[in-house]
């Protein structure tokens, strides 16, 4: 096994400036309809703009790591951050084009399936093994990257809101 560089898993001042840019953004977008939105629509904007930040981070500082748990699920979230957010954002700014209502169907999209995705991803990869601590004898446990252990807590917060998001299922299914 080949010993680690001294700081080569530290976070870069680039990192930190797209990780600003992300939040930012994740505020900008979605306390743009709603000013008070309350807290749970701040909180999902907060690891939203984290999770548009992810998936930047972690193509452009790829060079050979492998991605564990963590980084598979700030991808995920981000990807989903990527992929509706254009639609979300077009809608905030220039009004409503569809038939759902106020909202667009990217952002019901996005308010239900990035919390329950996370939910359905946390539990993959626990019944997987691929969380949790192991100790191997005679080996001492790696530390993880920043990205690897910042990935693992967006996902754990996200799987939380995701039960959140869940339980109002329930409740609302079976009143």
């Amino acid at each position: 096994m080949e010993p680690r560089r001294a700081g080569s898993d530290k976070i870069k001042i680039w990192e930190i400036l797209i990780l600003v840019a992300g939040v930012a953004v994740g505020c900008a977008l979605w306390l743009r309809g709603n000013p008070g939105g309350g807290f749970l629509m701040a909180l999902m904007a907060l690891l939203g703009g984290l999770s548009l930040a992810g998936p930047p981070i972690l193509l452009l500082s790829r060079r050979g790591k492998r991605w564990r748990a963590g980084r598979i699920q700030w991808f995920a979230q981000g990807t989903s951050a990527w992929l509706l957010w254009p639609p979300i954002a077009r809608t905030r700014w220039n009004g409503p084009t569809n038939q759902m209502g106020p909202g667009s169907s990217a952002e019901i999209c996005y308010l239900y399936g990035s919390p329950l995705m996370a939910v359905f991803m946390t539990s993959a990869l626990l019944a997987g093994g691929w969380l949790g601590f192991r100790k191997r004898r005679g080996r001492k446990v790696r530390p993880l990257a920043w990205d690897e252990r910042v990935g693992l807590l967006l996902g754990l917060a996200w799987a939380c809101t995701g039960l959140w998001v869940l339980a109002m299922v329930y409740r609302d299914d079976f009143k």
